[in-house]
């Protein structure tokens, strides 16, 4: 199996020259970023403030001058991974409020440990945030030995979101690490993410059948340690494809427009059905959600969860509407 980091297929996939002397980015430090090309030659490259935007995962074209390499051009991502950006700068590239994890990926795994806290607004922040970023979405419940919290997850979740692909698996179970490698596809790009402690260098350790990722444990309070701490992207012989390993999120959200029908399509699919445009779904006549509800087509569950979210999210613009008038305010009296 020869390892080209998935340049023959962009190159393919994009009707480029196949005599582009074409690199992909897999690692990024604050300093370096390390590339690759589809020889499995391996070069480091200083940053400079050209190419500092550049993230693990993209297709670069490379030249040298004066015995030196640098970096020409950058191509065209495919799809991009980001969330809202922290206040403090660190391993990533921002792009104005969002904070890039990586380019051109195929697979987006979302670890959630079953020893950690787990609360549902959580997960849809999850799935808000990397929804619509990739082909496939799964979400994987790492450390399933602690078997009743890890059971307790997946009700929870499938009880509202039963559509969502939900894969438990421990590390002391052959078998249920073989079912998560079977997941991951030939030749494509999966990246994990998750909070500190989730599992992903321990699964990335599994994966690549070597413990060369550096591990930390979990403090006793429950919450994790940073145990990566720059994005890298690996070469996985037993599935023969790419996994790119991600820092451990303290929080996550992002700052972009989010679709909701990520969350509620089939809530919104039915909303077209009401009697008038503007129903609120809760005591006007002829709404169709409510009736779904009472014939059992829709979960009530999954319905409680549609108006915290919109109240939410009404408390949000109240909250940005009084920013907004505050902001003005001060600007006039500055005047």
């Amino acid at each position: 199996m020869s390892i080209d980091y998935g340049i023959k297929e962009y190159i393919k996939v994009n009707n480029l020259s196949k005599d582009l002397n074409m690199y992909r980015i897999i690692n990024k430090s604050r300093t370096d970023l390390k590339i690759a090309n589809d020889e499995n030659n391996i070069l480091n490259i200083n940053i400079t403030s050209i190419n500092d935007s550049l993230v693990v995962g993209d297709f670069v074209e490379l030249i040298q001058f004066d015995n030196e390499n640098y970096i020409k051009k950058s191509y065209e991502r495919m799809s991009i991974v980001s969330k809202a950006a922290n206040t403090t700068k660190k391993d990533y590239s921002y792009n104005n409020n969002e904070q890039i994890l990586a380019s051109n990926v195929d697979q987006i795994f979302i670890l959630i440990a079953a020893d950690q806290r787990f609360t549902l607004s959580k997960f849809e922040r999850y799935l808000l945030t990397f929804g619509n970023m990739s082909e496939e979405i799964v979400v994987l419940i790492s450390k399933s030995d602690f078997d009743d919290n890890s059971q307790k997850i997946i009700g929870t979740i499938k009880e509202v979101y039963p559509n969502v692909k939900v894969r438990p698996y421990s590390i002391y179970n052959e078998n249920s690490l073989i079912n998560i490698k079977l997941l991951f596809k030939e030749n494509k790009t999966a990246i994990l993410v998750g909070s500190s402690g989730a599992g992903k260098s321990t699964l990335t350790n599994y994966l690549l059948s070597k413990q060369d990722v550096a591990t930390q444990g979990v403090r006793s309070d429950g919450k994790g340690k940073h145990t990566t701490t720059s994005s890298t992207l690996y070469y996985l012989q037993k599935t023969n494809s790419y996994l790119i390993d991600t820092p451990g999120f303290k929080t996550i959200s992002t700052s972009r427009e989010v679709d909701e029908d990520i969350l509620f399509e089939e809530i919104n699919n039915l909303s077209k059905m009401c009697k008038f445009n503007d129903c609120k779904h809760e005591t006007e006549p002829g709404c169709a959600v409510k009736k779904a509800i009472e014939n059992g087509d829709l979960s009530s569950e999954l319905y409680k969860r549609y108006l915290i979210n919109k109240d939410k999210e009404l408390k949000f613009k109240k909250f940005e509407e009084k920013k907004l008038i505050k902001k003005e305010r001060l600007k006039r009296n500055n005047r």
